[in-house]
């Protein structure tokens, strides 16, 4: 769904937009900072680029000019959240998107995905997130949707 991999037959269509949050986040330019990495792409200038990412409570204004790559696995999937949040999606796949996170976090993300107005499929060991989600859940065993 995500566009990661290839199909191992036929072939995906993907309409609207959608944001993906994976399970490790890499990092492709330890040397810039987190507003920058944040902002790419977004049409804001530096302080609305700024003011936006402090509006969701994920960073200090300290950790603007930190540099992405002496972040922490959590502070990465923070930034990665941020980046999803500040670009419209129709569908999100979130896979894991509690791991590294702080347990304040954890419930700061269950709220908002509860209010979420798009689809949502969200990859999860975490019970207790899976039990707070509505919706359909689904399983899979061996690569295989079970019913």
């Amino acid at each position: 769904m995500a566009g990661v991999l290839e199909p191992d037959e036929g072939r995906v269509v993907r309409r609207g937009g959608i944001g993906y949050l994976a399970q490790e986040i890499p990092v492709h330019r330890p040397a810039e900072s987190v507003l920058t990495t944040f902002g790419r792409g977004l049409p804001l200038t530096d302080d609305e680029q700024a003011e936006l990412l402090l509006s969701y409570g994920l960073f200090r204004p300290r950790d603007l000019r930190v540099p992405v790559g002496s972040l922490s696995a959590g502070q990465r999937r923070r930034l990665a959240l941020a980046r999803l949040l500040a670009r419209p999606a129709d569908l999100l796949l979130l896979d894991e998107p509690a791991n590294h996170l702080a347990l304040g976090l954890v419930q700061d993300l269950e709220e908002a995905l509860a209010h979420w107005p798009g689809a949502l499929v969200v990859v999860s060991y975490d019970r207790l997130l899976r039990r707070r989600l509505t919706g359909d859940i689904r399983r899979m065993e061996s690569g295989r949707l079970l019913e």
